[in-house]
């Protein structure tokens, strides 16, 4: 039926957030509404997608290919047979984390991220959380989003989130 992606900077509510969406869609007479994230944290690209953030110690090339590698396995072997089964699939997180992730701030480009990844189911529609970079890093130090590592991602930092905001703002702009 529908793929709903939900993205924004990290520390930005959007766990919450499609959280709550999948709750209001729950009202509907659709036949599910899936809940599901990226990069996964159960498959084993998924564990190394997060691996190369956490540890900090690939290329960015190297993790756009691991986290590509997450979301074409996720797209074939999840989204798309609960799609076909006439689900709304919300994604905390989709090909649009990549583009920003590792195309803006990896500075690989859009269109080579956009290649990576062109084989992956394309959200019918993507919710942007804004959050003010203080704001977003006062809650990833405050430690609620911590669950599996007390070492700093390289993403976690307020410059960082700063250019995560003004692509997301950028892409967000009619054309």
């Amino acid at each position: 039926m529908y793929l709903i992606s939900v993205e924004g900077g990290d520390g930005s509510g959007k766990g919450e957030a499609a959280r709550i969406l999948g709750e209001l869609l729950s009202e509907f007479p659709f036949p599910d509404v899936v809940m599901t994230h990226e990069p996964r944290r159960h498959s084993e690209l998924g564990k190394l997608a997060l691996q190369s953030v956490k540890l900090g110690n690939k290329t960015p090339l190297e993790e756009a290919g691991l986290f590509a590698a997450d979301r074409l396995d996720h797209s074939h072997t999840f989204i798309r047979p609960h799609l076909a089964r006439g689900c709304v699939v919300i994604s905390d997180r989709n090909i649009h984390s990549s583009l920003i992730y590792q195309g803006v701030v990896g500075e690989l480009g859009l269109d080579k991220v956009a290649g990576m990844n062109a084989a992956a189911m394309i959200p019918d529609l993507v919710f942007w959380i804004d959050c003010d970079p203080e704001k977003a890093m006062k809650r990833i130090k405050s430690g609620t989003l911590r669950m599996t590592s007390q070492k700093q991602e390289y993403f976690e930092t307020q410059e960082i989130q700063t250019t995560i905001r003004k692509a997301s703002t950028n892409f967000s702009r009619p054309r």
